[in-house]
């Protein structure tokens, strides 16, 4: 099983991160059976863009309403406090099985992180929580009881944005004309949602391997939606299997407070 996707657009060039640096300164045989499984969180690689050569042009952030967008998205997702909604849903593919996830939300209030997700299994559904308050992760599978994740930091974070963190985790792929308006897409390593979530006694040693996140934003730099693929392994009844998550997402609530508590 491969990645769905290739690689897309123009790498965003030298000039791009510069200009941003200066405004910021300024400002069954192995079928996945569904349980509720002891979870230790994936590890994942720093994703970071490539860079043309600094020989590119270098347009100003105020003649380029792309690049004017790549910077405010950039300002905007690192900023602290930053605080959003999603839904989102996708499928999880696995060597034998194909898991749709439905009734997806994401909520990120600054550092502490939400997310719940329903799959659904041959025989039937199971539902996934995950909470990360004060960089301490919890998960808890259907009705059971919630437990701390095993290991978890701040790389571990299944918000949105946890991974941008300079210009270079940022990738600009250009205008989107969508009715009269026109969005401005940009990709970024992402992983909504960990296989840690999948709710599967057999599926074990999950480990995400890379990701990306293609996002459309405004002219403000405000996402509006996105889609995603997130790739990884783990041992399916000890077998291991390549594990694809994709998903569709739409954002909300875009900078408007978001609670979330503790379990």
């Amino acid at each position: 099983m491969t990645a769905m996707g290739g690689t897309l657009g123009r790498r965003w060039p030298i000039a791009a991160a510069v200009i941003i640096s200066i405004v910021l300164a300024a400002c069954g045989a192995n079928q996945v059976t569904p349980a509720s499984p002891t979870a230790s969180a994936g590890s994942r690689p720093s994703s970071s863009a490539g860079l043309v050569p600094s020989g590119s042009p270098k347009p100003s952030p105020t003649s380029d309403p792309g690049l004017a967008a790549l910077t405010r998205f950039f300002a905007l997702v690192t900023a602290k406090g930053f605080s959003y909604q999603a839904t989102f849903t996708g499928e999880s593919r696995h060597t034998v099985d194909i898991v749709p996830i439905s009734k997806g939300l994401l909520q990120v209030s600054g550092k502490n992180v939400r997310v719940r997700a329903t799959f659904k299994f041959r025989d039937g559904t199971l539902t996934s929580e995950h909470r990360s308050i004060g960089g301490v992760g919890w998960i808890r599978f259907d009705t059971t009881a919630w437990r701390k994740l095993a290991s978890f930091g701040p790389e571990d974070s299944m918000a949105a944005f946890a991974q941008v963190h300079a210009p270079t985790d940022v990738t600009y792929l250009g205008p989107v004309k969508k009715g009269t308006k026109t969005f401005y897409g940009v990709r970024i390593p992402s992983v909504i949602v960990n296989p840690v979530m999948i709710p599967a006694a057999n599926l074990t040693e999950q480990v995400v391997t890379d990701s990306r996140l293609d996002v459309l934003v405004d002219a403000n730099g405000r996402p509006v939606s996105a889609t995603g693929t997130i790739t990884g392994h783990g041992r399916v009844s000890g077998q291991l299997q390549e594990i694809v998550i994709d998903l569709t997402v739409t954002f909300s609530k875009v900078g408007q407070a978001v609670t979330i508590t503790a379990p």
